[in-house]
């Protein structure tokens, strides 16, 4: 599939005279940006941080490459791989490292933000093919940064503990009528269910 879709682009995108394997090397470029996203982007920080820069180098690339009739295009690949090496550095130093040590990256948990489908689903089995394309709708809670219900302040005088879910949604809920107080939304979240 990756192969039939490096030509179907590359037919679209790349007509023009140019190098004989600039596309062989832009669609390798994307491929590694796909397997570092899957094994290193883990945190919040990453997930927001390095899908972005990728774009920024790979559109300023292309207004190189459409703006200049001839240029120096296998030339002008290499600091575009040292710029995406640079960002793979930082991303793994300054905001994975700190995410492993804050505790919101673990073997429990391997990403801090991830899909939470609303429908039941079989954790041993591989999700579909579809669920790529479904947002990022959920965030992990560190153990110590949630809310713990009972004590003077329960008003039943019980001490329930809450599921998971149950904490993470009342969480997001709490968020959503502060930013409703605050005249705010800008980051609404809704809860798209439990499982």
């Amino acid at each position: 599939m990756y192969e039939a879709c490096q030509s179907a682009w590359s037919s679209v995108l790349y007509r023009r005279s140019i190098p004989a394997n600039l596309p062989l090397w832009l669609f390798g470029y994307a491929m590694v940006w796909e397997y570092f996203s899957m094994i290193f982007v883990r945190s919040a920080l990453s997930a927001y941080f390095f899908p972005r820069v990728t774009l920024l180098y790979f559109v300023c690339y292309h207004i190189y490459f459409y703006s200049v009739p001839y240029g120096f295009f296998d030339v002008a690949l290499i600091p575009w791989f040292l710029l995406m090496i640079h960002a793979m550095c930082f991303t793994i130093i300054s905001l994975e490292v700190p995410g492993s040590v804050r505790g919101v990256v673990s073997l429990e948990r391997p990403r801090e933000v991830y899909t939470q489908l609303s429908w039941p689903e079989w954790s041993a089995t591989l999700p579909n093919e579809w669920t790529l394309f479904l947002p990022l709708n959920s965030r992990y809670v560190p153990l110590h940064d949630r809310p713990v219900g009972g004590g003077a302040d329960d008003e039943n005088g019980d001490d329930e503990t809450e599921s998971d879910t149950e904490v993470v949604a009342e969480t997001e809920m709490q968020a959503m009528n502060d930013d409703e107080a605050g005249g705010g939304g800008e980051g609404l979240m809704l809860p798209l269910g439990s499982s």
